[in-house]
């Protein structure tokens, strides 16, 4: 049976974990967070103007 050793070594592929990192990117995820908000807010909008159309 073969037993697993916490080792530091870096395997391909992992990003370094430590006061070296590079920074991230999140200009994507900060434009996905924007288009879920618009699409929110349009449809709260489109909501709150059938409430006051019935109203």
């Amino acid at each position: 049976m073969e037993t697993q050793t916490n080792s530091p070594q870096k395997k391909k592929g992992q990003k370094q974990t430590g006061l070296q990192t590079e920074p991230e990117n999140l200009k994507g995820t900060f434009a996905a967070v924007l288009i879920v908000g618009g699409i929110i807010l349009l449809s709260w909008f489109g909501v709150f103007g059938l409430f006051l159309e019935r109203a």
